[in-house]
């Protein structure tokens, strides 16, 4: 969108809009990229010590859906009440963050301004709201960050970690996990609670901008889209989390339990009740998370192979 173009449709929303969000802005699309960058670089500012880079995408995560969410809250109210008031305050200072941070850029262009003002102009609005009688609701953010014991997702990262064990015998507890096996557990937790669909929206956006970049060659063309689906390729995941899943449910329910809920079914008080059935889920977990002799997992071997063949067939053939 062009420079006098946007200035125009940000002075209609403006004149139009008492509360500008900029997550309904013409151009977040494009807008979104840069943005979630920016929330990853917050994220990890928040640790005081080194993490794994899935660990900060979880909490960027949950910082991108509560400004969008609390936003959207108070955009709905026009207003505050008195119990969100501290809350109130904590959106207006991340947005400061947010915009702090995007500021630090090397390069501010037209498209980095353009942000800069979106966001200022809803730091603005979310200043200027007015003050509401009564009590409204506070933005809660209810998902766990840990496996909750004895159920899915607990259930099979025990049996993926068995090979990252220090103590066959002990349990799954930090100390008795090595460095590659707590990063399954902290890859599985952050699966448990990814939002699949926003993760792919996440994608195409980043494949939308690369579609549009000008001036790339058709190798740059190729290496920023293949390099793109390698960034996504686990979502692989989500159809393997999802057979598994089914699977678990033919086999458990009804003889077993009436429901099987994947954030609530405690399967391993099962498994204890009736041992027979653990070597049968385990066998699932084996085929389906294609575990070696070892138990060591390799879901991802075909998604990247196959991303990369296809990026290397394009390279030889339509550069």
């Amino acid at each position: 969108m062009k420079k006098n173009l946007k200035s125009a449709v940000y002075q209609h929303l403006k004149l139009t809009n008492d509360f500008q969000n900029f997550f309904d802005f013409p151009d977040f699309r494009e807008m979104r990229p840069i943005i979630r960058e920016a929330v990853q670089q917050i994220a990890q500012a928040g640790f005081s010590t080194p993490v794994l880079p899935v660990k900060v995408e979880h909490q960027a995560l949950i910082i991108e859906q509560q400004l969008e969410r609390e936003t959207r809250k108070y955009q709905q109210q026009g207003g505050f009440f008195p119990n969100q008031q501290s809350e109130l305050h904590n959106l207006i200072r991340l947005y400061t963050n947010l915009l702090q941070t995007i500021s630090q850029r090397k390069i501010i262009d037209q498209e980095i301004e353009d942000i800069i003002y979106a966001g200022n102009q809803t730091r603005q609005s979310l200043r200027n709201l007015k003050k509401l009688a009564g009590t409204g609701p506070l933005y809660q953010n209810t998902k766990d960050k840990e496996l909750i014991p004895g159920t899915f997702y607990d259930v099979i990262t025990r049996q993926l970690i068995r090979p990252y064990l220090i103590d066959p015998q002990g349990q799954m507890v930090p100390e008795n996990v090595t460095h590659n096996g707590r990063q399954i557990v902290i890859q599985m937790i952050t699966y448990c609670y990814r939002d699949w669909d926003s993760y792919l929206t996440h994608q195409y956006d980043e494949q939308y901008n690369i579609k549009n970049e000008r001036g790339l060659t058709s190798s740059e063309y190729y290496d920023k889209l293949e390099a793109n689906e390698l960034k996504y390729a686990d979502h692989a995941y989500a159809e393997v989390i999802a057979d598994t899943f089914n699977e678990f449910e033919k086999i458990l329910v009804p003889d077993y339990c009436n429901t099987l809920d994947i954030m609530s079914t405690n399967i391993e008080q099962i498994l204890m009740n009736h041992p027979r059935l653990r070597i049968q889920l385990n066998q699932v977990i084996i085929r389906n998370f294609k575990l070696d002799a070892h138990g060591i997992m390799h879901v991802m071997d075909i998604p990247i192979k196959d991303i990369k063949n296809k990026y290397n067939y394009y390279r030889q053939n339509f550069s």
